[in-house]
């Protein structure tokens, strides 16, 4: 009896240890999925922006347009987002085994990547970006007469770098609440208290999300009610109400998509100071994988609803199909012409030989 209780009692505490072990397991797989997953996002945002981005260089007249310019912008920073990624520890590399460097370098890193500085300030400009890119095109429906005055090229950039300027501000808390320690950054009580972390918070999600989405979905709502009756569609033609109904389609179902994929991860974000959610959980994870995932969608969604950009990825795999056609004919040539003067010195010389030269 004593015997079998001894042999229970083993069981169960091998029981007990191996659950902690299959947790970890777990948690291992599921961090290597996610990584994966990410290098997946960053890898297709910087390839299809990267495309976008050249359709527009090879059309110096596209960039004329205003809305080409928002574009063409927007496109920069998802490009930028693809990059940041892997250079942010906790996306394609986990923090403990991210490589960080030492001494003033090292406190830079932690402050401006492991902190998610440049990452997060990447998608808040392209949340602001799309809020002016809905502005300018409420301005060109139903205030054509100003729209030129406003709409410059030299505002557009002050526009853009304004956008920069303030989102950067918005997010210098990031800076306080990591450091270098040792060889490794970690994460330290902010100087400003609990209190002040949620008002941050409040303040930053309010105006780099929450209100930039709204307004945007006002003005593409306000647009798609009162169309039919704005000065452009009384004085434009047929032809080209249906070009702008088509960039008008666009560009909101790039906000649309915009704010399906930063919801809930920003829901998720406000809420983690006052309990509510973690930041860490599954369901955070899956949150960042959409916000990121927003950075790779915005050319899809271009190429997809506009022919002229359509048109313009074509060319460019016709032309890449082109150079890759004469460098493959090139090296036929190169393989033939010496296999031909090969044949023909061994007919001449078979010739020499029988004596019929």
């Amino acid at each position: 009896m004593l015997d079998n209780l001894s042999t229970f009692s083993q069981m169960r505490n091998i029981s007990s240890e191996e659950l902690p072990t299959q947790t970890i397991d777990d948690q291992s797989s599921q961090a290597k999925s996610t990584e994966a997953i990410f290098g997946v996002i960053a890898a297709l945002s910087f390839l299809l922006n990267f495309l976008f981005c050249v359709i527009m260089i090879r059309k110096p007249t596209m960039l004329k347009s205003p809305h080409n310019i928002l574009l063409f912008s927007l496109a920069i920073t998802d490009l930028l987002t693809g990059i940041f990624i892997p250079l942010t520890p906790g996306y394609v590399v986990s923090i403990a085994s991210f490589p960080v460097p030492s001494g003033s370098a090292g406190e830079i890193f932690c402050r401006v990547f492991t902190s998610r500085f440049t990452l997060f300030t990447m998608g808040k400009v392209s949340i602001l970006k799309v809020t002016c890119l809905a502005i300018e095109r409420w301005y060109c429906i139903f205030r054509p007469m100003v729209y030129k005055r406003y709409f410059t090229q030299k505002r557009l950039f002050l526009y853009i770098l304004a956008i920069w300027v303030c989102t950067c501000l918005l997010q210098i808390n990031k800076f306080f609440e990591w450091k270098l320690s040792g060889s490794k950054c970690s994460k330290v009580k902010a100087p400003y208290g609990q209190k002040g972390t949620q008002a941050m918070i409040i303040i930053n999600s309010l105006i780099g999300f929450y209100i930039p989405c709204l307004i945007a979905w006002a003005s593409f709502a306000h647009i798609s009610l009162l169309f039919k009756t704005s000065p452009m569609a009384r004085c434009y033609g047929e032809r080209q109400r249906a070009q702008q109904k088509a960039l008008l389609r666009m560009c909101a179902l790039t906000s649309i998509t915009l704010t399906l994929c930063w919801l809930p991860a920003q829901t998720i974000y406000i809420l983690s100071p006052f309990g509510i959610t973690k930041i860490g959980s599954p369901l955070h994870r899956t949150g960042g994988i959409l916000a990121m995932l927003n950075s790779c969608l915005n050319p899809l969604i271009y190429w997809l609803t506009n022919r002229e950009y359509r048109d313009g990825l074509c060319e460019i795999f016709l032309v890449a199909k082109i150079i890759c056609f004469n460098k493959r004919g090139d090296t036929l040539d190169n393989q033939v012409c010496p296999l031909m003067v090969f044949s023909s010195s061994n007919q001449l010389s078979d010739k020499m030989d029988t004596g019929k030269f």
